[in-house]
């Protein structure tokens, strides 16, 4: 039993700090005005994919949480079925917010002209995506465009910074998987 509660605490502390880089992110989303450009440009992020992600996962961890006050299996698999549709609409919402591809803003470029705007144009992007061989060199000239882009970036700095924009994501999807994969073990062994 002792393993199993260890689980259980183990998918807790992974699943709040998974709670917490959501909240972060959801706060500078909003920080960035990011909502009100929403309203008036409707591409992009929809918001009930965004509040239901939040709200489903929310309402999973409610659940651990009363698995891990009772140690019934019912709130650990009820939690569980909750938390699957939420990371699936995580992962959709990721696919939506990453501005790929982009180009890169330089130093001294005015901010109009960096992230977000589409360094290939839908046009060539859709005709390219229909042809095989097209879709094949637009993307080695992407992964050429970002390796050169990092290495001009390592040769100015002397090193490769990381981008906390890319890092908190990321960490955030890292602690979902562990969050799934720690809750199911946990309710397994909770038997």
């Amino acid at each position: 039993m002792g393993s199993s509660h260890s689980l259980a605490l183990s998918a807790l502390a992974a699943w709040l700090l998974a709670e917490l880089l959501g909240a972060y992110m959801l706060r500078n989303w909003i920080r960035s005005g990011a909502f009100r450009h929403r309203r008036e440009h409707p591409e992009g992020i929809s918001l009930p994919v965004l509040a239901g992600h939040a709200g489903l996962n929310l309402a999973g961890l409610s659940c651990w949480i009363a698995f891990v006050a009772t140690r019934s299996a019912i709130p650990a698999w009820l939690g569980i079925c909750l938390l699957v549709p939420g990371i699936g609409l995580g992962v959709s919402t990721v696919s939506i917010w990453t501005p790929y591809p982009v180009a890169r803003r330089g130093p001294d470029q005015p901010a109009d002209e960096g992230p977000g705007r589409r360094a290939i144009p839908d046009h060539v992007l859709s005709r390219s995506l229909e042809d095989e061989a097209a879709a094949s060199r637009l993307v080695d000239e992407l992964l050429a465009r970002n390796l050169a882009a990092d290495q001009a970036q390592r040769a100015e700095h002397g090193r490769l910074r990381l981008d906390p924009r890319t890092i908190v994501p990321l960490a955030h999807g890292v602690l979902a998987i562990a969050t799934f994969l720690l809750a199911v073990l946990a309710a397994i062994s909770a038997r």
